[in-house]
């Protein structure tokens, strides 16, 4: 990763007492990913964060995104897990935890690259332990085929009346503009922002309710859509 970018947006959240979900590639080969020389204190940072109250999370095993399956979500059409086999997706789950708890870290969920698995990736999870997902347009966490989701809808600050709401942001490619924005946000809303643990005890997931579910299916749709317009866009000026 970039590490002066990465450098920024820590020190933003540090200031401001939030404690992150860290999302960790355990054997990165994307060559998107490989932006710079390998850090010699990577696994050190990371184990000190967690310590100061950071959740890790295992962003999927090697970040090779080639499978052309069916993802749950439909939020990009090439991942790295959604259309493998159930048993290969879950040698991956097991060999990244491994990885990274051979690095002195403790992964307590999931985060799916490009937002990419399915019904065999959450039958995988649930089955080597780690049946906790960040994702979904849900406005709290919800079991889904034994495995808790934590609703993942935003990647960028936005005021919220209700709900629970998690910001996504990939600081390799954040703006400065993105950067100013949570500075300005985190000074007005960081009393409002919860950790990994208090979800955890403070909800009691139930079914969602039939408006809940369509709320989520068209914040789906949007989301989707939203992002044809930018791919389409990107593609045309290339």
């Amino acid at each position: 990763m970039l590490n002066d970018r990465w450098a920024r947006f820590l020190s933003i959240i540090t200031r401001y007492g939030i404690r992150p979900i860290l999302a960790i590639i355990p054997s990165n080969q994307d060559p998107a990913l490989i932006l710079q020389a390998p850090d010699p204190d990577f696994w050190d940072r990371m184990r000190s964060l967690e310590a100061a109250g950071a959740t890790i999370a295992m962003h999927g095993y090697r970040h090779l995104c080639t499978s052309h399956g069916k993802p749950l979500l439909r939020l990009h059409q090439e991942t790295e897990f959604a259309g493998v086999e159930e048993s290969q997706q879950r040698k991956w789950i097991r060999s990244g935890l491994g990885l990274l708890r051979e690095n002195g870290l403790n992964p307590r969920l999931f985060v799916a690259p490009r937002h990419g698995f399915d019904l065999h990736t959450l039958r995988a999870l649930a089955a080597e332990g780690l049946g906790i997902l960040s994702d979904g347009f849900a406005h709290r966490p919800v079991m889904r085929h034994d495995v808790l989701w934590i609703p993942q809808q935003l990647w960028e600050p936005v005021r919220k009346e209700t709900g629970l709401w998690t910001i996504c942001i990939h600081t390799n490619t954040a703006t400065s503009a993105l950067e100013s924005k949570l500075e300005r946000f985190l000074a007005e809303h960081a009393g409002q922002f919860t950790t990994f643990d208090r979800v955890i005890a403070d909800n009691q997931p139930t079914r969602l309710s039939w408006t809940e579910q369509l709320g989520e299916i068209l914040a789906n749709l949007r989301f989707r859509f939203s992002a044809k317009k930018y791919r389409r866009k990107h593609s045309a000026s290339c």
